[in-house]
């Protein structure tokens, strides 16, 4: 695509229906509400941003690269299981998640990935401000925003890329979702010194608001319970949903058919955004556990099932 100045992307997007001046200018602070769920916030943007951050999803974010051969979150045809796939002949295994991730991911990191970067935007330099504007609360990024996601892996490249080469010279295979971290090996010799080298990178590619979240970091060997991400790597390599997501989504179905006041309940009242966790639950069930997802229709009934797997890909 030609780069072109962002006022003629804007007008040729939306026709009138909103006003660049009004995209230049307009409170941030005014167009979300904080929501609390599980113990963490989420800022739900108003209808007038979210079409805002579409618009830069469509001609910035979505246009700068990341490392698609280990980051599995976040984008098209991804899943948990396509993150667990590539572990599964390992015998060793390193995991753990960064500190909270996306309040490490500042303003000054979001501008120099995209700086770094070629974009449609012709006139990108002049609206670098305004657009890191629309897109963080107190400089960091925020967690509900459609914006996040996509720009989360953007500004982790140069770490990613360096982690893999890191684990390709050692014959190791890395992959990350989200915040999580998997390192697998043949023996568990190769990964005893996987934590240090791990530091040592974030600091050099992303600085000191990364961290490792030691408490959750754990190495394990074939013959024990392999659990990340949800899924369980079992001793023959076959992966499967682990049990207690299994127990979490039975329940929930349960209460989606009989009790809808009990289920907004369990959902911290925010049906649309625990409905939309349940169909992201239900669609790792069909990559990887289609015997499972059969269960669930013959208990649940395939109307239901069917019409969460149709909301997860919305």
């Amino acid at each position: 695509m030609t780069p072109t100045p962002i006022r003629e992307l804007f007008d040729a997007v939306y026709h009138g229906k909103y006003q660049f001046d009004d995209f230049a200018s307009c409170s941030v602070i005014e167009n979300y509400e904080q929501v609390a769920w599980q113990k963490r916030v989420i800022y739900k943007p108003s209808k007038k941003l979210k079409a805002y951050h579409a618009f830069l999803n469509s001609f910035l974010f979505e246009h700068i690269p990341i490392n698609e051969k280990v980051v599995f979150s976040y984008r098209k045809g991804a899943n948990p299981h396509l993150a667990l796939l590539p572990h599964a002949k390992s015998r060793a295994f390193y995991q753990t998640d960064l500190t909270k991730f996306f309040d490490s991911i500042t303003s000054p990191l979001i501008r120099r990935t995209i700086i770094g970067n070629a974009t449609p935007i012709a006139d990108l330099a002049q609206y670098i401000d305004r657009i890191i504007e629309l897109t963080t609360i107190n400089e960091c990024l925020p967690i509900g925003f459609s914006t996040s996601p996509s720009i989360s892996n953007a500004c982790l490249k140069e770490f990613d890329d360096s982690l893999e080469q890191q684990c390709n010279d050692s014959g190791l295979i890395y992959s990350r979702y989200a915040d999580d971290i998997i390192i697998s090996a043949q023996d568990r010799q190769q990964i005893k010194d996987i934590e240090a080298l791990l530091e040592k990178l974030l600091l050099a590619k992303l600085g000191p608001e990364f961290t490792i979240n030691k408490s959750k970091s754990k190495t394990t060997t074939v013959g024990r319970k392999i659990n990340a991400l949800g899924l369980v790597i079992l001793p023959s390599g076959q992966i499967s949903v682990a049990m207690e997501i299994k127990k979490k989504i039975e329940h929930q179905l349960h209460f989606y058919i009989k009790d809808k006041a009990r289920l907004l309940e369990i959902f911290n009242n925010d049906m649309d955004l625990g409905l939309q966790q349940l169909a992201g639950h239900i669609s790792h069930i069909n990559t990887a556990d289609p015997k499972y997802l059969e269960k669930l229709r013959r208990k649940y009934g395939t109307t239901v099932i069917d019409s969460f797997l149709h909301r997860s890909v919305k």
